[in-house]
């Protein structure tokens, strides 16, 4: 060790030497074998934290949504959505596809994920059929956001953008309820709507309502005019006796009757329980086909029914001063 002399203060300074001051202290390093490890073990401890914030960074990356062009044709529907072809086919779709036309795109995007395994397809719905339809029929690129997701997220993203949307009606949001229960995606109404985030009631309403036999649905004018509230009464009346509900679906489904509104078909075939004996007097046929019907309700209304185009104009004439004839004032 060298000393060094401050000038002109008569006092001493010790200074170590720098080849002194680089030299690693023994105390410094572990003495023990217990020491080691414990260092070994706090350096493993760095290591998997370091790999678990990289993971991290890696789910999120995974999970981050990255907008693309892509081909229509390169997409397939989603295996839960449950879409009625007249949803592609009504005023609403029409005014859709033309915004698309004008614009040149879809403005607000689709949403997909990728999918393996299908020589057809790189690319599944999430959300956003209509808009993929029209993009497809417009045989443009539709605009989409790409995400990982596994089949529960797909199905709750779809529900959560459909109910935000108001876009399913109530027969369709069953159907896609019912869908995910056939296919085991959960195991219960309950669960499921604890899992999306929805109202376990409306989602059990929504399923009895898809439940509906086929007959019944085709009934009405639309399944779209099929509302929530109307499932229990309907389900009641079937349960009680199904026969004949369903032989007031087929009356009125082989009329044919155009102008039928929703409530109408509803009270029909909710009608009292003498109704389906009194309903059907006569039922006329053209062609092997059901052209009218002449009935009786249960009060004692007669109504005389003629499916559109049954009868030429001056034939619908002649039905007409029949039945003025028949009143005399």
């Amino acid at each position: 060790m060298s000393k060094v002399t401050k000038k002109g203060s008569g006092i001493d300074f010790d200074s170590v030497d720098d080849e002194e001051t680089a030299k690693p202290k023994a105390d410094d390093r572990p003495r023990t074998a217990i020491g080691a490890i414990s260092v070994s073990l706090a350096m493993g401890r760095g290591v998997e934290e370091e790999n678990r914030a990289l993971k991290d960074k890696v789910a999120v990356l995974e999970k981050r949504e990255f907008v693309e062009l892509l081909d229509p044709t390169r997409i397939r529907a989603s295996k839960y959505a449950n879409r009625h072809p007249s949803s592609f086919s009504d005023p609403a779709f029409e005014s859709l596809r033309e915004e698309i036309a004008q614009a040149g795109r879809n403005v607000q995007p689709i949403k997909v994920r990728p999918v393996t395994g299908d020589p057809a397809h790189d690319y599944e719905i999430v959300f956003g059929h209509r808009r993929h339809r029209a993009c497809l029929e417009l045989k443009t690129d539709v605009v989409a956001t790409v995400a990982e997701l596994d089949d529960q997220e797909l199905f709750s993203e779809m529900d959560r953008e459909n109910r935000d949307r108001e876009s399913l009606s109530p027969w369709e949001q069953g159907r896609m309820y019912q869908r995910a229960l056939e296919l085991g995606l959960y195991p219960s109404v309950r669960k499921m709507a604890q899992e999306i985030g929805a109202n376990t009631s409306m989602v059990a309403v929504a399923v009895q309502l898809a439940a509906l036999p086929e007959e019944v649905v085709e009934a009405f004018p639309r399944p779209h005019s099929l509302q929530y509230r109307w499932a229990p009464e309907l389900t009641n009346a079937l349960e009680k006796d199904r026969e004949v509900v369903l032989a007031r679906a087929k009356e009125i489904i082989a009329l044919g009757d155009a102008s039928r509104t929703p409530k109408a078909v509803l009270s029909q075939l909710l009608a009292g329980p003498n109704a389906a004996a009194d309903a059907e007097v006569v039922r006329f046929k053209t062609r092997g086909k059901v052209a009218g019907s002449f009935s009786r309700d249960g009060k004692g209304g007669l109504t005389l029914k003629v499916k559109a185009g049954a009868l030429s104009g001056d034939a619908e004439e002649e039905l007409l001063k029949f039945v003025q004839g028949l009143f005399k004032e």
